[in-house]
């Protein structure tokens, strides 16, 4: 018997049934994660029971079938602060496929949010590969609430180009990297290294004052509080936050987590989640950038990638080689509430998930 459910298993069993989903559906076709459960323990927040209605499951009898998963977070849209959350991982069994799970989730979802007084889902859409299972705008599932808002791309640094050559599907991307090699050694940090160092649970306030004073500027941003940014830069062993500080002052940081992802083999990626560079000058924020790539780099990142919704250093990501890849994904904005205005490819700080 089909049924609909909070998810009941371990995160373990979560990864596997995800992954190995994943592995069945794209494996020799494009470039996908391999979820763990330390990831979803950290992004899903596991161990608080509030949040296990963001796990939605489809079981068959006792079978595991399909799963969508969330994490909330509130936004701020221009000055108003909206409940929202982030939404990923729709994963259906392809025995199960085209029996209209995914329409099934998708509404138990939206109810979910309605009970919880959630007023937005924030997703993503890859359309990078012609593989890609993901929703289209010229072939959705006919929910009229799902906004296909922008386009958002990467911006993409090679940190082992040799790795990344032996990784990747793409020729076009193995020769790329195979350019980039001049520029892929980092250079020693000399007299900036004293300053900069991993971050403590003392360091929190700090940081969310300075991630305020950055967004608050931007028309459409996730609004950390204490809680929530703690998780975030120190909530796991797959987190890493490196700050800049001088005289006992935070003066800038950058949070990134490794994720592990498949292409030809396996390949580490770094994902540059949450910075604030702008009290640190040029020559600062770059090595505290280095800094950072080279920490990657020792936790065997052969590549480093930040999504490029416009909070960005332009200027930095440019001096540390970064290159701009072209969008391969749709920013969708799911009103479950309200509908605010959020202006097309508005400079927007959220994390890709």
């Amino acid at each position: 018997m089909i049924r609909l459910d909070d998810y009941q298993g371990t995160s373990a069993e979560l990864a596997e049934f995800i992954t190995s989903t994943w592995r069945k559906s794209y494996e020799g076709k494009m470039t996908f994660p391999l979820w763990s459960a330390e990831y979803f323990e950290w992004q899903l927040r596991w161990k608080n029971p509030h949040f296990r209605r963001n796990l939605i499951a489809i079981y068959d009898d006792a079978r595991l079938v399909a799963t969508l998963l969330g994490s909330e977070y509130p936004f701020r849209c221009g000055q108003e602060i909206v409940p929202g959350s982030i939404w990923s991982w729709m994963t259906i069994d392809p025995v199960y496929r085209g029996r209209g799970f995914a329409k099934l989730l998708n509404e138990e979802r939206i109810r979910r949010m309605q009970d919880r007084k959630i007023d937005l889902v924030v997703s993503y859409r890859y359309f990078g590969s012609k593989s890609s299972l993901a929703e289209r705008p010229h072939r959705n599932s006919g929910d009229n609430t799902a906004k296909f808002h922008n386009k958002v791309g990467f911006w993409v640094r090679v940190l082992n180009p040799q790795c990344v050559c032996d990784w990747s599907l793409s020729s076009a991307a193995a020769w790329g990297a195979r350019l980039t090699s001049p520029w892929a050694p980092l250079p020693k940090l000399g007299k900036e290294e004293k300053y900069i160092r991993k971050a403590t649970p003392a360091d929190i306030p700090q940081c969310l004052e300075l991630i305020h004073e950055k967004t608050k500027s931007l028309p459409f941003a996730i609004h950390w509080d204490q809680e929530l940014l703690s998780n975030q830069l120190l909530g796991s062993p797959l987190s890493t936050t490196l700050v800049y500080e001088r005289e006992e002052k935070i003066e800038g940081f950058i949070n990134f987590h490794l994720l592990t992802s498949f292409s030809k083999c396996e390949g580490q990626m770094g994902l540059l989640d949450v910075m604030s560079t702008q009290r640190l000058s040029s020559h600062k924020s770059l090595y505290l950038m280095y800094a950072v790539m080279q920490e990657m780099l020792n936790q065997g990142a052969i590549l480093t990638l930040k999504l490029r919704s416009g909070d960005e250093d332009l200027l930095l990501m440019l001096r540390s080689y970064f290159a701009p890849r072209a969008p391969e994904s749709h920013l969708v904005l799911q009103w479950i509430g309200q509908e605010r205005e959020v202006p097309k490819n508005a400079k927007t700080h959220l994390l890709w998930r």
